[in-house]
């Protein structure tokens, strides 16, 4: 447990030296929400195993059709670029990947992908329903959303919360059906879904906490509940100095 708080305190220390990262205070992230397991990462490394799930069901594609009965590169590819984003926004310091510069550019390719599917080649897949390609083209671009947020507006917030529960909402009743007969491809995919529609919702509700780094265009206080603020101003942001001789001054007085 001890490591698991180091490496939150690292993960802040490495946030507040970054450049071009407003002056927030994000040491108590996740002594704030998890009493001190670093719940960022580990939501990084469930979404990072996301990613290599969804990795395998591509490169395995004839496994895929044996058990499912059909396969779809196109939905296993963009699902695990999906939850690879996931990681980058969740930790972005420990990521390999410049989210502002991939995804900002890469997202957006997935929802006109999904659009053009949704109105031609879509229509004729067995295995694929239209307003399947409108869920996933509404999936990506909300993820775009929180990357870039060229707006804010309260009632785009509530617009994308109402999106992610029913998001997650529906992939509890597939949940609830996969139980009746479990096969860890069909579980596996819709675990990620609705945890990531979760995380979703509360990246659009507290976007300080689950999204270090990024200020959205909004005041570094976003989140005023669990991220503290730091005065940005240079004669408050190094450490006070105590004087040894006002100290000594103050022993003699008890």
């Amino acid at each position: 447990m001890n490591n698991i708080k180091y490496t939150s305190n690292v993960i802040a220390e490495h946030m507040h030296n970054m450049s071009g990262i407003p002056s927030v205070d994000h040491s108590n992230h996740v002594h704030a929400t998890s009493g001190g397991v670093d719940l960022l990462l580990l939501l990084a490394l469930f979404f990072a195993a996301g990613t290599v799930f969804y990795l395998f069901r591509l490169c395995a594609a004839s496994y895929v059709r044996k058990v499912n009965g059909h396969s779809d590169a196109e939905n296993e590819f963009w699902h695990g670029a999906c939850l690879l984003a996931m990681v980058t926004m969740l930790t972005p310091t420990l990521s390999f990947i410049p989210g502002a510069t991939v995804w900002i550019y890469l997202l957006p390719v997935g929802v006109v992908w999904y659009l053009v599917r949704a109105f031609t080649y879509g229509k004729k897949i067995p295995s694929n329903k239209q307003w399947y390609d409108f869920a996933h083209a509404a999936m990506l671009f909300g993820m775009w959303w929180m990357f870039a947020e060229p707006i804010s507006h309260p009632f785009l917030s509530v617009a994308f919360v109402g999106y992610w529960v029913w998001f997650g909402a529906y992939y509890t009743t597939r949940i609830w059906a996969d139980l009746k007969k479990p096969h860890w491809l069909a579980l596996g995919q819709d675990i990620f879904h609705f945890v990531m529609a979760v995380v979703m919702a509360l990246m659009v509700i507290f976007p300080a906490t689950f999204m270090p780094g990024h200020n959205h265009g909004t005041p570094p206080m976003a989140d005023p509940v669990i991220c503290s603020p730091k005065n940005s101003a240079p004669d408050n942001s190094a450490p006070a100095k105590t004087d040894p001789d006002s100290s000594q001054h103050q022993h003699h007085h008890h």
